[in-house]
């Protein structure tokens, strides 16, 4: 099995425009679809991220802290994902519920394996 990071993207808070109770049946919507992958070894973990944030570089020796502007595309939680290869992973993306409310994008990265550095 190869393993996935799906990062969920959104510009803003796409739950928080949704009248309340679309919010809690998206939540259950949600969670359900994250239950059924964890039932099945599909998923490892998966988590929300708090909105805001700070990006910090470095250019030669210099490092500069500057906030994540919300306004702007941002990323909103991540999977970990368990999948034989990619389109395996991408059709569990696309039947991810999230996608029925509201404007979101997933980014799929497949995790590289390294000997002394992976667990």
């Amino acid at each position: 099995m190869n393993e996935f990071m799906l990062f969920i993207k959104a510009t803003g808070n796409p739950v928080g425009n949704l009248p309340a109770e679309k919010q809690e049946q998206h939540i259950q919507k949600v969670g359900g679809f994250i239950q059924n992958l964890v039932t099945q070894g599909k998923m490892k973990d998966a988590q929300p991220l708090v909105p805001g944030g700070v990006v910090i570089s470095n250019d030669n020796g210099s490092f500069t802290e500057q906030p994540i502007n919300e306004k702007e595309e941002m990323i909103a939680g991540y999977y970990h994902i368990h999948a034989k290869d990619l389109n395996e992973v991408i059709g569990i993306t696309k039947s991810d519920p999230r996608f029925e409310d509201g404007k979101w994008r997933m980014e799929i990265r497949q995790i590289m394996k390294i000997d002394g550095i992976n667990k």
